[in-house]
């Protein structure tokens, strides 16, 4: 263990990334460049509340300052999707005692206009796709009510978990099967908006099924956009479906908040081992979200349960830990993402022992990749390499190599900017832009050049480098090894 102990402190990196979302505590390039600087690599913007013309303002700092800075820094666009909302309620709020009955509505009655006890939602087609015995849950779950009558337009609701309600609250409907599809009109919006504003990766918001994911791509396809698909587990039926699921997207996020509102909150952590065990299996890069170090709204330090939880998830396996409110409306923004990286950093530290061993995605990390990659990481082990150098025209082989799970520090070089923005989501991954792929001498200078002013090596050091199928030659994957004159 000590060998290992000794490399992980002395190139001082964090592996696995860190997704932070921006809001008012961290508009503009100035508050951008210090996140960046203190750790993220991914940029969330939240679609639900971002309009059109702040979100282009913001894209384009995002790039400005990822390119005064060199540094690879992805951008993901998370769509709204089907989340429903309560509508106004006269007076603002309403007390739900035990066992009131409430109507829930298509629309009110002239004579129902000023009943607070009379609903609305968002989702106007509600009502009639409720059954007798569906449960209701208001406000994340802190308010619950029984359907137990229906007509057309209306249902009548009993509470069974009393409390108050506000306008705007969000609702969920845990087991009921609803008609509603899967992007709304406000997500065709957003994806029309990427054909001028490409990003890295969208999120789908409260997928079902594979199909679901499979519609995102063709109109990603329609309009254009090269970025690749974050499927978020946050409803049952997605647990359900969650192999076909990872089958079907390029990444995967355990969106624990919806989640842990429409399941049996105790079922959540086992569920969330499940998703990452699932997606490291299938080499797909994984997420891990909401509520990480939440306190740091308005603390500038984490509860001892936060830290546990983050530490977790790294030892779980997942990929990315997700700063939501923390990063976006939080007092201590740029605090949050340096105790993210300190807390990261002692997980890694921890595990630095451990061989996860190879894994396999059918279709994707194909059988010679994948023995490539292999013996690449047994050779790095085996002769202390200081720098794993991976040439990749399609980021296959990076993320086969950060499945891996190896300690050595992995350069990843393409030719494609969003492809190198993109890998800036594979754990263990520096990726960097390079104008050709087939000149294995310049590749190798611009790495050790990069790698001497990290202090990562030293002459006499031992560099391996993996490349794969490159175009237009076509070459077969190639490992190298070399050592710094």
């Amino acid at each position: 263990m000590g060998s290992l102990q000794t490399e992980h402190e002395r190139d001082g990196q964090v592996r696995t990334k860190i997704v932070a979302t921006l809001g008012p505590a961290s508009r503009g390039r100035p508050m951008i460049r210090r996140l960046i600087e203190a750790g993220v690599d991914v940029i969330r913007l939240n679609a639900s509340h971002m309009p059109h013309a702040e979100r282009s303002a913001t894209l384009a700092d995002v790039r400005a300052v990822a390119a005064e800075i060199d540094r690879a820094v992805a951008v993901l666009l998370d769509l709204g999707g089907p989340k429903f909302r309560l509508g106004p309620i006269p007076g603002g709020s309403v007390e739900c005692p035990a066992d009131a009955h409430f109507r829930l509505v298509t629309e009110r009655e002239p004579h129902e206009v000023d009943d607070p006890t009379v609903l609305t939602c968002t989702y106007r087609d509600l009502p009639d796709d409720l059954r007798a015995g569906d449960t209701v849950l208001f406000a994340d779950g802190t308010v619950a009510m029984d359907v137990v009558a229906t007509a057309p337009g209306r249902v009548t609701l009993r509470v069974t978990l009393p409390g108050r309600l506000r306008s705007g609250q969000g609702v969920n409907l845990p087991g009921a099967r609803l008609k509603v599809p899967a992007l709304t009109e406000a997500d065709l919006a957003d994806i029309a908006w990427l054909a001028d504003h490409p990003v890295d990766y969208v999120g789908l918001s409260f997928a079902r099924t594979a199909d679901d994911v499979r519609l995102l791509r063709e109109h990603l396809d329609r309009v254009g956009s090269r970025a690749h698909i974050v499927t978020k587990i946050e409803k049952p039926e997605a647990v359900a479906h969650l192999e076909a699921i990872i089958q079907a997207t390029d990444a995967v996020m355990v969106a624990r908040g919806d989640l842990g509102v429409e399941l049996d909150v105790a079922r959540v952590p086992a569920i969330q081992k499940q998703i990452l065990a699932a997606c490291r299996a299938a080499r797909v890069p994984v997420v891990t979200a909401t509520q990480m170090l939440q306190s740091m709204e308005s603390s500038n330090r984490p509860t001892r349960a936060e830290a546990s939880d983050v530490f977790n998830a790294v030892l779980d396996g997942t990929d990315a830990v997700m700063l939501s409110g923390e990063t976006a409306i939080g007092q201590y923004p740029v605090e949050t993402v340096e105790v993210m990286n300190r807390v990261l950093r002692e997980a890694e530290h921890f595990m630095a022992t451990t061989d996860p061993g190879p894994t396999t995605r059918d279709g994707w990390i194909t059988p010679v990749t994948d023995a490539v990659v292999e013996a690449a990481a047994l050779a790095a082990r085996k002769l202390d390499a200081r720098l794993l150098i991976v040439a990749t025209e399609t980021g296959r082989s990076a993320l086969a190599v950060s499945k891996y799970r190896r300690r050595t520090p992995t350069l990843a070089f393409a030719a494609d900017p969003t492809l190198v923005n993109r890998m800036a989501l594979y754990w263990g991954v520096t990726p960097r832009l390079i104008n050709d792929l087939s000149d294995y001498e310049r590749i190798l200078r611009e790495a050790e050049t990069w790698a001497q002013a990290q202090g990562l090596i030293q002459r006499g050091d031992v560099v391996v480098m993996l490349r794969g199928t490159v175009s237009p030659t076509r070459m077969h994957n190639t490992l190298v090894v070399h050592q710094i004159p």
